[in-house]
Protein backbone atom coordinates (compact mmCIF):
# COMPACT_ATOMS: atom_id res chain seq x y z
CA UNK A 1 0.00 0.00 0.00
CA UNK A 2 1.33 3.43 -0.97
CA UNK A 3 2.03 5.61 2.05
CA UNK A 4 0.33 9.00 2.28
CA UNK A 5 1.60 12.23 3.75
CA UNK A 6 0.27 15.73 4.37
CA UNK A 7 2.39 18.87 4.20
CA UNK A 8 0.96 21.49 6.56
CA UNK A 9 2.08 24.91 5.30
CA UNK A 10 2.21 28.41 6.70
CA UNK A 11 3.90 31.67 5.78
CA UNK A 12 5.69 34.56 7.44
CA UNK A 13 7.28 37.83 6.41
CA UNK A 14 9.97 39.66 8.34
CA UNK A 15 12.09 42.75 7.76
CA UNK A 16 14.71 44.94 9.38
CA UNK A 17 13.68 48.18 11.08
CA UNK A 18 15.93 51.18 11.45
CA UNK A 19 14.96 52.98 14.70
CA UNK A 20 16.90 56.06 13.64
CA UNK A 21 15.05 56.63 10.36
CA UNK A 22 11.89 54.69 11.32
CA UNK A 23 12.17 52.92 7.96
CA UNK A 24 11.74 49.26 7.11
CA UNK A 25 13.85 47.33 4.59
CA UNK A 26 15.28 43.94 3.64
CA UNK A 27 11.94 42.14 3.47
CA UNK A 28 12.03 38.34 3.52
CA UNK A 29 9.08 36.04 2.84
CA UNK A 30 9.10 32.41 3.94
CA UNK A 31 6.69 29.59 3.12
CA UNK A 32 7.42 26.47 5.15
CA UNK A 33 5.78 23.64 6.99
CA UNK A 34 5.86 20.14 8.33
CA UNK A 35 5.32 16.80 6.58
CA UNK A 36 3.32 14.24 8.58
CA UNK A 37 2.49 10.67 7.60
CA UNK A 38 -1.22 9.87 7.60
CA UNK A 39 -0.55 6.99 10.02
CA UNK A 40 1.28 9.30 12.44
CA UNK A 41 -1.25 12.12 12.59
CA UNK A 42 -3.20 10.79 15.58
CA UNK A 43 0.00 10.74 17.65
CA UNK A 44 0.82 14.31 16.59
CA UNK A 45 -2.65 15.47 17.62
CA UNK A 46 -2.26 13.79 21.01
CA UNK A 47 1.13 15.46 21.48
CA UNK A 48 -0.27 18.89 20.66
CA UNK A 49 -3.15 18.39 23.09
CA UNK A 50 -0.69 17.29 25.77
CA UNK A 51 1.31 20.46 25.18
CA UNK A 52 -1.83 22.51 25.72
CA UNK A 53 -2.71 20.64 28.91
CA UNK A 54 0.79 21.19 30.29
CA UNK A 55 0.97 24.87 29.34
CA UNK A 56 -2.62 25.87 30.19
CA UNK A 57 -3.29 23.55 33.14
CA UNK A 58 -5.34 26.34 34.75
CA UNK A 59 -7.99 26.15 32.00
CA UNK A 60 -10.97 23.79 32.01
CA UNK A 61 -10.57 22.95 28.30
CA UNK A 62 -6.97 23.72 27.29
CA UNK A 63 -7.30 21.59 24.15
CA UNK A 64 -9.54 24.34 22.72
CA UNK A 65 -6.70 26.88 22.71
CA UNK A 66 -5.39 27.53 19.20
CA UNK A 67 -1.60 27.80 19.09
CA UNK A 68 -0.41 30.96 17.38
CA UNK A 69 3.14 32.28 17.47
CA UNK A 70 2.00 35.85 16.84
CA UNK A 71 0.05 35.85 20.10
CA UNK A 72 3.22 34.95 22.03
CA UNK A 73 5.16 37.71 20.27
CA UNK A 74 2.40 40.23 20.98
CA UNK A 75 2.37 39.25 24.66
CA UNK A 76 6.16 39.64 24.86
CA UNK A 77 6.03 43.06 23.18
CA UNK A 78 3.10 44.27 25.27
CA UNK A 79 0.81 44.49 22.23
CA UNK A 80 -1.56 41.62 23.03
CA UNK A 81 -5.31 42.24 23.02
CA UNK A 82 -5.84 40.70 26.47
CA UNK A 83 -9.63 40.90 26.22
CA UNK A 84 -9.59 38.84 23.03
CA UNK A 85 -6.78 36.44 23.94
CA UNK A 86 -6.65 36.27 27.76
CA UNK A 87 -5.06 32.81 27.68
CA UNK A 88 -1.92 34.34 26.11
CA UNK A 89 -1.47 37.16 28.63
CA UNK A 90 0.91 35.12 30.82
CA UNK A 91 3.48 35.01 28.04
CA UNK A 92 4.58 38.51 28.92
CA UNK A 93 6.83 36.57 31.34
CA UNK A 94 9.92 34.93 29.90
CA UNK A 95 9.55 31.91 32.19
CA UNK A 96 6.15 31.13 30.65
CA UNK A 97 7.48 31.51 27.10
CA UNK A 98 10.36 29.18 27.94
CA UNK A 99 7.93 26.61 29.30
CA UNK A 100 5.91 26.82 26.11
CA UNK A 101 8.90 26.34 23.81
CA UNK A 102 10.19 23.47 25.96
CA UNK A 103 6.85 21.75 25.45
CA UNK A 104 6.83 22.56 21.72
CA UNK A 105 10.29 21.00 21.38
CA UNK A 106 8.88 17.78 22.88
CA UNK A 107 6.31 17.64 20.06
CA UNK A 108 9.13 17.55 17.49
CA UNK A 109 11.19 15.08 19.51
CA UNK A 110 8.30 12.67 20.08
CA UNK A 111 6.90 12.68 16.52
CA UNK A 112 8.15 11.89 13.03
CA UNK A 113 8.10 15.37 11.52
CA UNK A 114 9.98 16.60 8.46
CA UNK A 115 10.29 20.27 7.51
CA UNK A 116 10.48 21.73 4.00
CA UNK A 117 10.26 25.34 2.94
CA UNK A 118 11.66 28.26 0.99
CA UNK A 119 12.53 31.84 1.82
CA UNK A 120 12.59 34.72 -0.66
CA UNK A 121 14.54 37.95 -0.33
CA UNK A 122 11.76 40.14 -1.72
CA UNK A 123 14.00 43.15 -2.32
CA UNK A 124 16.43 41.10 -4.41
CA UNK A 125 13.58 39.35 -6.24
CA UNK A 126 12.28 42.72 -7.41
CA UNK A 127 15.75 44.13 -8.05
CA UNK A 128 16.91 41.28 -10.28
CA UNK A 129 13.76 39.90 -11.89
CA UNK A 130 11.00 42.52 -11.68
CA UNK A 131 10.26 44.38 -14.94
CA UNK A 132 7.39 46.79 -14.31
CA UNK A 133 4.18 45.72 -16.10
CA UNK A 134 6.12 43.10 -18.05
CA UNK A 135 7.59 40.56 -15.61
CA UNK A 136 6.25 41.23 -12.12
CA UNK A 137 7.09 38.42 -9.72
CA UNK A 138 4.86 36.96 -7.00
CA UNK A 139 6.82 35.74 -3.97
CA UNK A 140 4.04 33.28 -3.10
CA UNK A 141 4.30 31.52 -6.43
CA UNK A 142 8.11 31.46 -6.46
CA UNK A 143 8.20 30.05 -2.93
CA UNK A 144 5.56 27.44 -3.78
CA UNK A 145 7.58 26.17 -6.73
CA UNK A 146 10.78 25.84 -4.71
CA UNK A 147 9.23 23.89 -1.87
CA UNK A 148 7.02 21.72 -4.11
CA UNK A 149 10.14 20.41 -5.83
CA UNK A 150 11.53 19.24 -2.51
CA UNK A 151 8.20 17.89 -1.28
CA UNK A 152 7.88 15.86 -4.47
CA UNK A 153 11.47 14.63 -3.97
CA UNK A 154 10.53 13.52 -0.45
CA UNK A 155 7.47 11.67 -1.75
CA UNK A 156 9.49 9.94 -4.47
CA UNK A 157 12.16 8.85 -1.98
CA UNK A 158 9.45 7.39 0.26
CA UNK A 159 7.42 5.91 -2.63
CA UNK A 160 4.45 7.89 -1.37
CA UNK A 161 1.76 10.35 -2.35
CA UNK A 162 0.94 13.55 -0.53
CA UNK A 163 -1.39 16.51 -0.30
CA UNK A 164 -1.02 20.02 1.12
CA UNK A 165 -3.00 21.81 3.80
CA UNK A 166 -2.38 25.58 3.81
CA UNK A 167 -3.61 28.14 6.30
CA UNK A 168 -6.64 29.87 4.83
CA UNK A 169 -5.94 33.26 3.28
CA UNK A 170 -8.25 35.61 1.42
CA UNK A 171 -10.22 33.82 -1.29
CA UNK A 172 -8.34 35.39 -4.21
CA UNK A 173 -4.99 34.46 -2.67
CA UNK A 174 -6.15 30.89 -2.12
CA UNK A 175 -7.22 30.52 -5.73
CA UNK A 176 -3.96 31.97 -7.09
CA UNK A 177 -1.97 29.42 -5.09
CA UNK A 178 -4.34 26.64 -6.06
CA UNK A 179 -3.92 27.54 -9.76
CA UNK A 180 -0.11 27.53 -9.41
CA UNK A 181 -0.18 24.22 -7.57
CA UNK A 182 -2.21 22.45 -10.22
CA UNK A 183 -0.20 24.06 -13.02
CA UNK A 184 2.98 22.59 -11.54
CA UNK A 185 1.25 19.26 -10.94
CA UNK A 186 0.30 19.21 -14.63
CA UNK A 187 3.52 20.58 -16.13
CA UNK A 188 6.28 19.81 -13.63
CA UNK A 189 9.22 22.18 -13.15
CA UNK A 190 13.00 22.36 -13.48
CA UNK A 191 13.65 19.81 -10.73
CA UNK A 192 10.30 17.97 -10.78
CA UNK A 193 9.19 15.99 -13.80
CA UNK A 194 5.62 16.11 -15.01
CA UNK A 195 5.33 12.35 -14.41
CA UNK A 196 6.55 12.57 -10.81
CA UNK A 197 4.27 15.52 -10.03
CA UNK A 198 1.20 13.82 -11.47
CA UNK A 199 1.91 10.58 -9.63
CA UNK A 200 2.99 11.92 -6.24
CA UNK A 201 1.11 15.19 -5.64
CA UNK A 202 -2.54 15.05 -4.62
CA UNK A 203 -4.71 18.08 -3.80
CA UNK A 204 -4.33 21.30 -1.84
CA UNK A 205 -6.82 22.49 0.79
CA UNK A 206 -7.11 25.78 2.68
CA UNK A 207 -8.20 25.55 6.32
CA UNK A 208 -8.76 28.33 8.84
CA UNK A 209 -6.41 28.01 11.81
CA UNK A 210 -9.41 28.59 14.08
CA UNK A 211 -10.51 25.06 13.13
CA UNK A 212 -7.92 23.85 15.68
CA UNK A 213 -6.00 21.76 13.13
CA UNK A 214 -2.97 20.32 14.96
CA UNK A 215 -0.71 20.19 11.91
CA UNK A 216 -1.35 23.82 10.97
CA UNK A 217 -0.69 24.95 14.53
CA UNK A 218 2.73 23.30 14.54
CA UNK A 219 3.47 24.71 11.08
CA UNK A 220 2.70 28.19 12.45
CA UNK A 221 5.99 28.15 14.38
CA UNK A 222 8.22 27.25 11.42
CA UNK A 223 8.43 29.94 8.68
CA UNK A 224 9.24 32.95 10.85
CA UNK A 225 12.34 31.25 12.22
CA UNK A 226 13.76 30.61 8.75
CA UNK A 227 12.76 34.05 7.44
CA UNK A 228 14.72 35.54 10.33
CA UNK A 229 17.69 33.30 9.66
CA UNK A 230 17.69 34.21 5.97
CA UNK A 231 17.48 37.92 6.79
CA UNK A 232 20.22 37.74 9.42
CA UNK A 233 17.82 38.74 12.22
CA UNK A 234 18.32 37.24 15.68
CA UNK A 235 15.90 34.57 16.81
CA UNK A 236 13.65 35.44 19.77
CA UNK A 237 14.80 34.11 23.11
CA UNK A 238 13.65 31.48 23.94
CA UNK A 239 13.21 29.61 20.63
CA UNK A 240 13.47 26.13 19.08
CA UNK A 241 15.41 27.05 15.93
CA UNK A 242 18.04 24.35 16.53
CA UNK A 243 15.28 21.74 16.71
CA UNK A 244 13.66 23.07 13.53
CA UNK A 245 16.96 22.88 11.63
CA UNK A 246 17.50 19.32 12.84
CA UNK A 247 14.11 18.29 11.39
CA UNK A 248 14.76 19.73 7.92
CA UNK A 249 14.48 17.25 5.06
CA UNK A 250 17.99 16.35 3.90
CA UNK A 251 17.16 14.42 0.72
CA UNK A 252 18.67 11.31 2.31
CA UNK A 253 21.97 12.96 1.44
CA UNK A 254 22.65 15.05 4.55
CA UNK A 255 21.95 18.26 2.60
CA UNK A 256 19.36 20.24 4.56
CA UNK A 257 20.21 23.52 2.81
CA UNK A 258 19.24 22.09 -0.58
CA UNK A 259 16.35 19.80 0.26
CA UNK A 260 14.99 21.20 3.52
CA UNK A 261 14.99 24.95 3.19
CA UNK A 262 15.90 26.95 0.07
CA UNK A 263 16.99 30.56 0.39
CA UNK A 264 16.58 32.73 -2.74
CA UNK A 265 18.24 34.73 -4.13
Amino acid sequence: MTKRYTLFLDESETHKHDPMTHSDSDYHFCMAGVIVAEDDYAQLKNSVNQLKRNVWSELDNPECVVLHQMRLIEAEKGRLDVRKYPEYSKFNRRSERKKFYDELKKVFVNNKLTIVGSSINEDDLKRYYWVEKKNTQDQYLVAMQLLLENYCHFLCMNNAMGNIVYEHRELIGNEKLRDKYYHMKLMGSMYMTKEAAEKRLLGIDFIDKAKNEAGLQIADFIPNAFARDHAGINQPNPNIFTTLRYNLYDGNAGNRERFGIKYMP
